[in-house]
This record gives C-alpha cells, structure tokens and sequence, in this order.
C-alpha cells in the first residue's frame, strides 16, 4: 500500500498545482493526464468541446469489450480566493494526516486514486476492462458530462457500470436531484422617481416575479412526495441575486435575478417553469408595455440538467456492494455528472471516498487514511475483474 499511497500523493500533487478552474482552458490538466497514460501505454482519448478550449479524457484499461466499469471524475474546481486559506491554495500540503489544497477532495483525490493504480490494472491483464471518463466543467453545470454522453453512446462497447467517485464517505448515492439555473432580466424605462408613472418600473415588476417564485415554492413544499428519500422530499426554489437600479431618485430601467429550481427526479420541473413563463407573459409583460410599448422580461436558462435516479435492486449497486462492505444507498439534493452518463444506459452511481463538507471551502482537504480506503476499493475492483466477474 505504501508505494501506491506515494504514487497516489505524487499525482495529487501534480493535479492540484493546475488550477483548473471551471471555465478556463484546461489543456495544461488534460496533457498531463494523456501524458501519463501514454508513459503506462495507454492511449487515451480526447472529447474536445468545438472551441476547442476544454476536453474531456476517456481511456481502456484492458480488452475493448462489453462490460467493465467506468471511474468517472471531473477535472475542474471551483475558484480558490487566498484569502482565507493558510497555505497556497494551487499547492499540496500535508499536515495531520491530511492533504491541503484546491479539488483534493472535491475530486481531484479520486482521480489522483485511480491514475495511480493504473500499473496495478494492466499488471492484473484484467478480462473486463476498466475505463477512466474524466470530465471538464462539472462545477458550472456537467457541461463536459453532457458531452461525453453522446461519445459514450458512440464507442463500440458498452461499459456495464459507472462509478462516479465524488466524495461520498463510502455511501453509495443512488439518486440526486436536477437543476435549473436561470437569469431573468426585466427592461423598462427610466424617469424621475418624483412621477413614477412616466417610467416602467423593474425592481417593482421583479419583486412581483420573486413574490410569484416565492408562493410557488411555498405550494411545492406543501406538497412533499411521500416516501420521498430526498431532503427535503420536494422541489426546491431559491432566489440567489438581485441587480439593479442607479439611485433612490431614478427609475429603475434595469433589474436582473438569478434564480435556481432543483427538481426531484420524480417531479416535473419542466411543468413548473410553463406556469413561471406564463406569468411572465400573461401578466408582468402586458402591464409593462401598457407604459411603455418597448419593456420587456428576458427569459434566460444558464443551464439545464436532469436528475439522477438508480433503481435500489439495480445490479451495478449489488456489484459495487460485492465489492466493498458499504452502508445502505442514499440521494442528495446536488447535482452531479451522474445525470448524463445514465442517460446513455450505463448503470450509474455515486460513490467515493472523503467528505463533501471540506469541499469548495478555503483549507479543503482529503483526509490521507481516505487516499488508502480509495486505493482498496479500487484494487478490489480490479481483482474481481481480473477474474472476470464483472457486472
């Protein structure tokens, strides 16, 4: 274990110095990986989006055949402020049993697992193969994930599992809830605030927007679905910023909200929306052009994805449960990469070692004992392939 632990630790290293952050060219991250692959004899693939500024990596370890399993994890980190942090943030640092700095938990610890037990998977000649799907952007919205669906759909075989190795404590995640991000701009016209009538007002026509978001989330949580393992057992709605205005005495021409839904993935939020967008055109917009025939609410999606749902007798859960002694599967409320790589008929869930509260916070770590459970569960992973019985 303790050469794997040091070839664990060294790639952690090596992965956290790049501050791959979402929506940042990630080519420095992704040559690294390719590279190291390549020095094994791997050779490992690029889905590079059609700017041409991020990709996506997949790679075979073993026969190109159906079956097998896929490590999923993303690149991309959130931002990393210094302020805050007790060391640089893009430097590994070890102390107390734990491992410092940007993405070692969240989740450049499982990639850093299992890039290094990739001589362990090609000394064991593995009968089914295992393949590494790593991803860009998952932070901002699984926009790399919703790319590599379609590649997934395209290769010649088909994976039977996915293992998306977000850091769950070893409790293996069957489910999570969808999300909807929006930005709603509301345009009117600007006047002296001393005659409010000569101008179209849009904090005003925002406010009554909010206040319509608001009693629709009251509606939903009142309405919890029974049964529901989520927390809280229904659709959630949550307004995050507001903009706008210039001072007290002016009009305001300009408001914009960001807004969020995060539907279960037994509910329909497309449903919803409609009622939102009816509003808006059956009620704010005419009011609005009653003053001034040019005012208008732009409706913007920033982004758009499913929820993620795994049947409890599924047998990727019992294959992955053979494997290791885990306690019963849960669901989340966030979102993860998950939601796409199901979409393409590959069994998904998510599981890993580390704890997702020391994410996205200033001194994120992984705890170094968490590195070792990583490394077990993937050996034994490679030993039952290695025997070929896979799922």
């Amino acid at each position: 274990m303790s050469e794997r632990l040091d070839r664990a630790k060294s790639i952690l290293r090596d992965l956290v110095a790049f501050p791959s952050v979402s929506g940042l060219p990630n080519a420095p991250i992704v040559d690294y990986i390719v590279t190291y692959l390549a020095d094994h004899g791997i050779n490992a693939a690029r889905d590079t989006n059609p700017d041409g500024t991020l990709s996506n990596i997949f790679a075979t370890i073993g026969p190109e055949t159906d079956g097998g399993t896929i490590l999923c994890g993303h690149m991309d980190v959130v931002p990393a402020d210094p302020e805050g942090w007790t060391h640089d943030p893009f430097t590994l640092t070890e102390r107390d049993g734990k491992l410092y700095g940007r993405g070692a938990v969240d989740m450049k610890g499982f990639l850093a697992m299992s890039l290094a037990m990739v001589p362990d998977m090609i000394a064991a000649q593995l009968e089914t193969p295992i393949h590494l799907a790593l991803t860009f952007d998952e932070e901002t919205a699984s926009f790399g994930a919703a790319q590599l669906s379609p590649y997934l759909v395209a290769l010649p075989f088909k994976p039977a599992v996915c293992i998306v190795g977000e850091p769950t404590g070893m409790v293996p995640y069957i489910g999570h809830k969808g999300g909807m991000e929006f930005l709603t701009c509301f345009r009117g016209l600007a006047g002296h605030a001393s005659i409010p009538s000569n101008g179209v007002n849009t904090i005003f026509y925002a406010a009554r927007f909010i206040d319509f978001l608001r009693e629709l989330a009251d509606e939903l949580a009142a309405n919890p679905f029974e049964g529901s393992l989520y927390d809280p057992p229904y659709t959630t709605i949550s307004v995050g910023k507001i903009t706008g205005g210039e001072a007290r005495n002016i009009i305001p021409d300009t408001c914009d909200v960001v807004w969020e839904m995060r539907p279960l993935p037994e509910d329909d939020g497309m449903a919803h929306l409609a009622r939102i967008k009816t509003f808006i055109r059956d009620e704010l917009v005419p009011e609005m052009r009653a003053t001034h025939a040019e005012a208008d609410i732009f409706f913007g999606e920033e982004s758009i994805f499913p929820g993620m749902k795994l049947d409890p007798q599924d047998r990727a859960l019992t294959f992955v449960q053979g494997l290791w002694n885990l306690p019963p599967a849960d669901v989340v409320s966030f979102g993860t990469d998950a939601c796409y790589i199901q979409q393409t008929g590959i069994a998904t869930l998510v599981l890993g070692p580390g704890d997702i509260s020391t994410a996205h916070l200033p001194d994120e770590f992984i705890e170094i004992s968490a590195i070792e459970t990583g490394l077990a569960f993937i050996d034994r992973l490679i030993a039952h392939q290695s025997r070929a019985a896979a799922a």
